[in-house]
């Protein structure tokens, strides 16, 4: 006998989740993007998938640099097997907050876009500088890459284990990747990064993890101090923060990929066999 299908609940958000709202009042609004998605990255974690869908949906159609947590979403998503009726709740909700904005939005949500600055640190930055590339197009190229690098991303954190812990590691290497790869952007594009940084160095409280939220803010402050070459030097500090969060989330991800070996090491030791005289 067939059981009916268990109705949709979506969870409803924290309690601090509400404080998202005042904060897109803050830098004509920038900020409210990657605030929804640290919600809606904390909900991953804590396996609310509706939460998350929801959350995302409102970032990306408050900002398009939301998009660069996709691959993360994504994984998140199949990871996890989610069914497919909660799938649509993203695109409704970002169609939902581009119509507010655009149409009938309070005074809270018709924000000006913030000032786009000369250019985000990214690796394209430090190509720009050397005088034998300088002039070629490499747009093709860096999409190529940006998009190549989402899915074997995509591919790797779909089969790692859903803990709040290596959520949050994950999501930080997905928003350090994926723009550090994009052409066009400029330094908000790493707020998410920063935030995801600083709460990991607060969490810890460990050499390694203040080294990248240390490295994270000098790239983003000297981007901003405007120009390419600035955004080529912010760009030397990303890569390092990259480079460190990669092998950090790669080197637990290795020690967690072989269950029974984590099991033998949890396991008692076996009681010595009795010896007969």
């Amino acid at each position: 006998m067939l059981r009916p299908a268990p109705p949709l609940r979506i969870p409803p958000p924290s309690a601090a989740a509400w404080l998202l709202l005042p904060l897109s009042v803050v830098a004509n609004g920038a900020v409210f993007w990657p605030a929804a998605c640290l919600v809606a990255i904390t909900a991953a974690g804590a396996r609310h998938y509706g939460a998350m869908l929801v959350w995302y949906g409102l970032a990306v159609g408050f900002d398009r640099n939301a998009l660069i947590l996709a691959p993360f979403v994504a994984a998140v998503l199949i990871g996890a097997r989610v069914r497919w009726q909660l799938l649509p709740l993203a695109p409704v909700f970002a169609l939902a907050m581009l119509l507010a904005r655009a149409h009938a939005a309070p005074s809270l949500l018709a924000l000006r876009q913030p000032i786009t600055l000369p250019a985000a640190p990214s690796l394209w930055t430090i190509l720009q500088m050397l005088p034998w590339i300088g002039t070629l197009p490499l747009g093709g190229l860096a999409l190529t890459s940006a998009f190549g690098t989402a899915v074997a991303y995509g591919a790797w954190a779909s089969t790692q284990p859903l803990r709040p812990l290596e959520v949050r590691e994950r999501a930080l290497l997905c928003a350090l990747a994926i723009p550090m790869l994009l052409p066009g952007l400029d330094p908000s594009a790493f707020m998410l990064a920063g935030g995801l940084a600083l709460h990991a160095a607060l969490l810890e409280r460990s050499a390694p993890r203040r080294r990248i939220a240390a490295l994270v803010g000098i790239g983003m402050l000297v981007a901003c101090s405007g120009g390419v070459g600035a955004a080529a030097f912010g760009a030397i500090a990303m890569i390092g923060a990259t480079l460190l969060q990669a092998r950090a989330v790669l080197k637990r991800g290795a020690a967690n990929d072989n269950p029974a070996m984590a099991w033998a090491a949890a396991a008692r030791p076996l009681p010595l066999p009795r010896v007969m005289c």
